[in-house]
Order: C-alpha cells, then sequence, then structure tokens
C-alpha cells in the first residue's frame, strides 16, 4: 500500500494537471507557468525560420513573418529541469539558444500568479530578451553566427 501512495504522489508532483505547447491556454500547474514569445523583429520582407523544442515537446519548424509573435505556455517541470532551446535561420545567418531553461539567466520569474515571461526580439544586429510584454528594456544576448 505504501508503494502505491509513493508511487501516487511521484506521479502527481512531477506531472503538471495540463502540459500545454502552443496557444492552448493552461488549465493548472502544480508548479509555475511559463510563457516564451519570439518576436520577429527583422526589417520589412524578412522571413525567420525557428524550431523550437524540449526534451518532452518538439514545436516543429516554423516560417515566421516580420512582426509575428510566435509563442507557447507550459508548466515549469517539478524537478526544476525544464529546458526549450530555439534555432533560428535568417538568410545565411543562425542563432541556437535556450530559450528557457530553469534557474538560468534571464531569471524572469514574476510571481506565482503571472510565473515567467520570456520575451526574444529577433534583430538584424542579434537576439534580445525581455522579462515583460510588452517588452520595458531589452538586453542583447546572442549576436547571429
Amino acid at each position: 500500500m505504501m508503494k502505491y501512495l509513493i508511487l501516487c504522489i511521484v506521479l502527481l508532483t512531477t506531472y503538471p494537471f495540463e502540459t500545454v505547447v502552443a496557444d492552448i491556454p493552461i488549465v493548472g500547474c502544480l508548479t509555475f507557468k511559463v510563457q516564451v514569445h519570439v518576436v520577429n523583429n527583422l526589417p520589412p520582407n524578412s522571413n525567420l525560420r525557428l524550431h523550437c523544442a524540449s526534451g518532452d515537446d518538439d514545436l516543429g519548424f516554423h516560417n515566421i513573418t516580420v512582426n509575428t509573435d510566435f509563442n507557447w505556455k507550459f508548466c515549469n517541470g517539478f524537478w526544476g529541469n525544464t529546458l526549450f532551446f530555439c534555432n533560428l535561420w535568417w538568410g545565411n545567418k543562425s542563432v541556437g539558444f535556450d530559450a528557457y531553461k530553469n534557474g538560468a539567466k534571464p531569471n524572469c520569474f514574476h510571481d506565482l500568479k503571472v510565473g515567467g515571461i520570456y520575451y526574444w526580439a529577433v534583430k538584424s544586429d542579434g537576439i534580445y530578451s525581455s522579462c515583460d510584454i510588452p517588452p520595458k528594456a531589452l538586453t542583447k544576448m546572442y549576436d547571429w553566427k
């Protein structure tokens, strides 16, 4: 009996009530909610190719037009090991980065109600981050390669 109780506790604490990817609203989390936004702020007529994934969820490849916000929401893993990474391509330039890594900078956790907001602005000179929507200030984090 004790084995089953421990198993139930482990399952409930390691899996959110509903894992949410893309634009599906979050019903409930045992941990805090996270929003990630990747916005194409490149020059007019610039197409951004994007691929984001975690160890559990592959969000696929997408072509993002200028001023478009590609975003998704999820529950942070109970053990604090959640990681979403993105690869971006613009013409002959590319960059890969961690769009969300629990405990890494930038730390954009607001509070339990709001959760974490991770905003990434893709510009011609690099990738910028903010912890607000709309962004109050942008900090350059990565250069194109």
